[in-house]
């Protein structure tokens, strides 16, 4: 999958970011069970197209229908800067296969440091 276009941006009350893209192809079971190494996956199953939502803390939100081309991405304020190009990422790595987890995880746990940084906590506890 591969972003063909940006519908619509804008800044949330919160000071979220939220973005709608167009991909090439619809969302898929196997895309959302990549997701699942990521962070936590909703799902509403019941409807005639399944929602679903899925949330990695401190990074993105994703929300979108099984199916359905569009979908809708926020990047948390605090760290917009940082996980800007995270959606990207993960449609990437999802063409990679299971060797694309493996990947990305190494580039998470860097962007991690980072917040851990500027939040002025690190590994050790100390601040």
């Amino acid at each position: 999958m591969r972003i063909v276009k940006s519908i619509q941006t804008k800044v949330c009350v919160d000071g979220s970011l939220m973005k709608e893209y167009v991909l090439d192809e619809p969302l898929t079971l196997e895309f959302l069970k990549f997701l699942e190494a990521f962070g936590t996956v909703r799902s509403l199953d019941k409807l005639i197209k399944p929602y679903f939502s899925f949330e990695k803390e401190l990074f993105i939100s994703i929300k979108g229908f099984v199916g359905d081309s569009n979908v809708e991405v926020r990047y948390k304020k605090e760290f917009k800067d940082l996980t800007g190009d995270y959606f990207h990422l993960l449609l990437y790595y999802f063409r990679q296969g299971p060797a694309g987890i493996k990947q990305l995880q190494g580039i998470e746990e860097s962007l991690k440091e980072k917040m851990k940084i500027r939040l002025g906590t690190y590994g050790d506890g100390s601040t």
